[in-house]
């Protein structure tokens, strides 16, 4: 078959079948892999860029940092590969994902309403915390780079390719019109931009030179009366004007969203935004796409592929830009609503993991006790990762974020930055081992037990709240449980969960916090059956647990630290 060539130099290894279009960042081709006849998507990095040397610099840094990211909400990147004749090219090789850009969707069908918007956005901040976890800022967030899938579910592609506020002027915070490096406040701030536009059918701020841009984006005050009044907090604080001022990582925005959300639509606000999504994805793939521009066609690859490309396999990445591949078929949408159980739930990839039987059954055998069993035997595997926590309520507000290792026989080991109410309401770090917690003191370390009020008590329920013995026994104590896709909803009784040995405390207190009988909590797994977000809510004036997980490796034990004489 012939090749697609951008500049005369195509990727070695891959054939490519068709032109799908492209951008400020260059053309985009659909190919497949020879080696392993995977469909894989090709951007070929616009001229602009690659004479930009900190830019690939930056690439190439990127690369290491992202190598082994696996998040439902970023694309996955398979090869950057740079042509090492004098001819030059650089390319970058990606997952090729179905489902159509939010651009397109906005183009197509105009505001997307609340709940498609709410969904959108949780998505986009689900991506940004992943890329946090590598220390990787998005930089050049835009509704190009947001693609929806099929079943509503929407991912970020484009990680490191910002190259100034001018390439996407209405979603550019005020800071980077004054030459700051792309920071996550301003990943946020283009988040917040996004809402706005999905909600209004318009960017928050219009100009008409960059000059003008610069000045609507610092003066011009934020356009909240414009979208419904639940929403409106929510927008301000991601669109404030000083980049201290927003949110202090897309997991805290995720939570705040998270809360506004339920306050305005109630608990099944996602399931139902999800669901409105998957149909916009599906009006919008029945309008032609615009014809992209034609590019030449010639002969065969000549060029030999970069040392240790690794032939057709998981190669080392570097999150870039991905292909608009319309979906085919129109994609069915599998969700739930209101309680309302699925009624043609798809096979999720958890049915066709290969899990190990423990010697005998987990009691009780909750109607979850099967996916407790294959979560357990996915983070066996992968038994580190990063988290991130929130817990609101009347008189609550705690958080904190860290690592943990999973310990075989034993509680998970812990550290964390955490702050709470009261005495802990300054932020402090603690690493909890067993059932011993220190505290970062001054230059040095205090050792205490886990039951000792402060910082070690507030740890431990942390602990409680998120680790993943915690989340199996919620899901094998569970009365209630369906899914759409890889997203769970569920209930359990606060009553039994308040009996489980070591944890069961926490449960017990928002049983007399809330004077709830159940829990209701809602589970997304990534596809190799590891938690990516749990969400837990009791009472009727609720009280909000938020834990989101990431960078699942193996990884050595905390190691526990030298208490100070």
């Amino acid at each position: 078959m012939a090749h697609t060539v951008v500049d005369g130099w195509t990727v070695p290894g891959f054939t490519h079948e068709r032109d799908l279009g492209g951008g400020s960042a260059g053309r985009v081709v659909l190919a497949v892999d020879d080696m392993t006849q995977t469909k894989v998507a090709v951007r070929y990095l616009d001229r602009r860029l690659e004479s930009d040397e900190a830019l690939l610099s930056r690439y190439r840094m990127v690369a290491r940092r992202l190598s082994q990211l696996e998040d439902p909400n970023v694309v996955d990147l398979y090869d950057f590969v740079e042509n090492p004749s004098p001819s030059g090219g650089t390319a970058i090789v990606m997952e090729r994902a179905e489902g159509v850009s939010l651009r397109r969707i906005l183009a197509a069908r105009g505001p997307s309403g609340p709940l498609a918007a709410l969904s959108a956005l949780g998505g986009v901040l689900l991506g940004l915390a992943a890329g946090q976890t590598r220390e990787v800022v998005h930089g050049a967030l835009r509704p190009s780079n947001v693609m929806v899938t099929p079943d509503g579910e929407a991912r970020l592609t484009d990680f490191g390719l910002g190259f100034g506020p001018t390439a996407g002027p209405a979603y550019a915070a005020p800071e980077l019109w004054e030459d700051a490096p792309p920071s996550v406040a301003s990943d946020l701030y283009a988040a917040a931009a996004i809402f706005f536009e999905c909600l209004t059918g318009r960017p928050p701020f219009s100009a008409r030179s960059n000059s003008g841009w610069a000045k609507a984006h610092r003066e011009t005050p934020v356009p909240v009366d414009q979208v419904p009044g639940p929403l409106r907090d929510v927008l301000a604080h991601g669109l404030a004007k000083e980049p201290e001022k927003r949110p202090a990582s897309a997991a805290d925005f995720a939570a705040e969203l998270e809360e506004a959300a339920v306050a305005a639509y109630g608990p099944s606000w996602e399931a139902q935004g999800r669901g409105r999504l998957a149909e916009l994805v599906k009006e919008t793939a029945d309008v032609p796409e615009p014809s992209p521009a034609r590019i030449r066609i010639t002969g065969q690859n000549r060029v030999s592929a970069p040392s240790g490309g690794g032939g057709g396999g998981r190669r080392w990445a570097v999150i870039a830009a991905v292909a608009v591949v319309l979906a085919g078929g129109g994609g069915a949408a599998y969700y739930f609503t209101g309680g309302k159980k699925d009624t043609a739930d798809p096979p999720h990839p958890s049915q066709e993991a290969r899990t190990t039987a423990p010697s005998t059954p987990p009691a009780p055998q909750g109607p979850g006790a099967t996916l407790a069993a294959q979560i357990r035997d996915a983070t066996n595997r992968s038994p580190s990762a990063s988290f991130s926590f929130r817990r609101t309520g009347p008189g609550v507000n705690v958080t904190a974020h860290g690592t943990f290792t999973l310990v075989q026989g034993g509680e998970p080991s812990y550290m964390m930055q955490l702050a709470g109410t009261g005495d802990t309401k300054k932020p402090g770090r603690t690493v909890v081992i067993g059932d011993n917690a220190y505290v970062r003191a001054g230059k040095g370390w205090r050792l205490a037990p886990v039951s000792t009020k402060g910082y070690p008590l507030l740890a431990e329920q942390i602990r409680s709240a998120g680790s993943v013995p915690a989340l199996t026994a919620l899901l094998e104590n569970s009365t209630k449980l369906q899914h759409a896709g890889a997203v769970y909803q569920g209930t359990a009784a606060l009553g039994a969960l308040g009996q489980q040995p070591g944890f069961g405390s926490l449960y017990a207190d928002l049983a007399r916090a809330t004077g709830a009988q159940e829990v209701t909590f809602f589970l997304r797994l990534d596809k190799a059956n590891r938690p990516v977000q749990l969400k837990l809510r009791a009472g009727a004036k609720p009280h909000w647990l938020l834990t989101s997980y990431g960078d699942w490796a193996r990884k050595p034990p905390i190691a526990a630290p030298k208490p100070t004489a």
